[in-house]
């Protein structure tokens, strides 16, 4: 089944060419042009003992960082992880913990709309619907199926 929730996703080159200038101005005096919204999640991995630096959007939702991704690198967080973010121009430690299940995930999209609003919601989160209307939990769902959709929980340590 095709979602009414459709992924709104700048093309991956021009990702490729904005992420190294977000992470020097998240790290920089500069960072206030930027993070209202995006932060700078340093992620070790598991297996090879990298370190990655990922600029990432997220929503505050009371202290707790909330931030949603398809991208393959969240499996560093599975289990939980302690990482660092560049938050508010310091670098600070943190505890991940990763949501992969739809129906969570589902449940997480309706939390963050009820915080932002759903116009709000469509610009920081990347999402739409062909009729404008806000999507059901079991439409994040199925989303969340059909693309991958994780959540990952960032609260100090």
């Amino acid at each position: 089944m095709t979602s009414t929730v459709k992924r709104r996703v700048p093309p991956v080159a021009l990702i490729k060419m904005l992420n190294p200038l977000a992470r020097f101005m998240l790290r920089s005096p500069l960072h206030g042009m930027i993070d209202a919204s995006v932060l700078l999640l340093h992620v070790t991995g598991r297996k090879t003992g990298r370190q990655y630096d990922i600029p990432v959007g997220y929503v505050d939702m009371d202290g707790k960082l909330i931030v949603v991704t398809p991208s393959l690198w969240r499996v560093n967080l599975r289990g939980g992880a302690d990482v660092e973010v560049t938050w508010r121009g310091q670098r600070r430690p943190m505890h991940a913990l990763l949501e992969e299940d739809p129906a969570a995930v589902a449940v997480s999209y309706q939390a963050m709309i009820a915080r932002l609003g759903w116009r709000a919601a469509q610009r920081q989160l990347g999402i739409s619907t062909s009729d404008g209307q806000l999507p059901t939990v079991l439409d994040f769902k199925n989303a969340a199926s059909e693309y991958g959709w994780s959540v990952i929980t960032l609260t100090p340590r």
